[in-house]
């Protein structure tokens, strides 16, 4: 039997509020990428990652860019995703990040800040932060296209026998039927991983990995047969979305761990 999780509908209007919707992965999967990537991080770069966070936990700080999002700096809200058409084939810049307002270029952005030894200590500590979280959300496959539909979140779903939205469930509901746990959940992802895929995970660009991620909600999450709404989530329908989460979970931590080390 699927385990019943909680409802949390009543958080869908204000989340609505920003852009598209939904703010990366659930705490849950935020939290599996860091602590997969953490076993990955060569000593000197976890002893700068640690100068940075000082006290904070690597945990708390990969969520750092959601709760700031929702409180103190709405304006961040357009930084965790790109719109690209479902249907389209490769980004366009002046139209889907206007003024650098997207995952692709706040990504890149906070990355060059993270990896600038001129730069303060605040400023590297709040990149490291953005980018801790925003490497996850542009694995996220929801959080790269748009089926005109705010990045699936007016998308009405059936999942579990109850009502939700497509974003949602791709963000926090599948994950979470797949584990509760992150620590245990990152271990079994971690060893999952291959030498060989490892290895070919660690090239391409921050572009690259959300024309990735575009392709996987294209091939994914959308079903042409659906013609009733809500749509139907049925078991097929759920264990080919968690394949490629899994897929996308264990990507991004990977790539984490090597831009972090190439950085920090």
């Amino acid at each position: 039997m699927i385990p019943q999780r909680p409802r949390l509908r009543t958080l869908l209007p204000a989340l609505l509020l920003v852009c598209n919707g939904a703010l990366g992965w659930g705490p849950e999967g935020h939290k599996v990428v860091v602590i997969m990537a953490r076993q990955h991080l060569r000593p000197e770069t976890a002893a700068h990652l640690q100068e940075l966070l000082g006290s904070e936990s690597l945990e708390d700080a990969a969520s750092w860019a959601d709760q700031i999002a929702h409180s103190t700096r709405p304006e961040t809200g357009p930084w965790h995703f790109i719109d690209i058409p479902l249907r389209d084939s490769r980004i366009d810049m002046r139209r889907e990040c206007p003024q650098g307002q997207c995952v692709v270029a706040k990504t890149e952005e906070f990355l060059a800040v993270l990896g600038d030894p001129r730069a303060s200590y605040a400023r590297r500590q709040e990149a490291l932060k953005f980018v801790l979280h925003f490497v996850a959300d542009l694995h996220q496959p929801l959080h790269c296209e748009d089926h005109n539909d705010r990045g699936g979140n007016a998308q009405r779903v059936i999942f579990e026998g109850h009502p939700d939205n497509l974003h949602w469930v791709w963000d926090t509901g599948l994950v979470q039927e797949m584990g509760r746990d992150p620590r245990t959940l990152a271990a079994q992802l971690d060893r999952e991983i291959t030498p060989q895929e490892r290895a070919a995970w660690q090239s391409g660009s921050v572009e690259d990995w959300v024309m990735e991620s575009h392709r996987l909600a294209a091939q994914a999450a959308y079903r042409r047969a659906w013609v009733f709404f809500p749509a139907f989530l049925n078991q097929s329908y759920d264990e080919r979305a968690e394949g490629v989460i899994r897929l996308q979970l264990e990507r991004a931590s990977v790539r984490l761990a090597w831009l972090l080390n190439q950085r920090l």
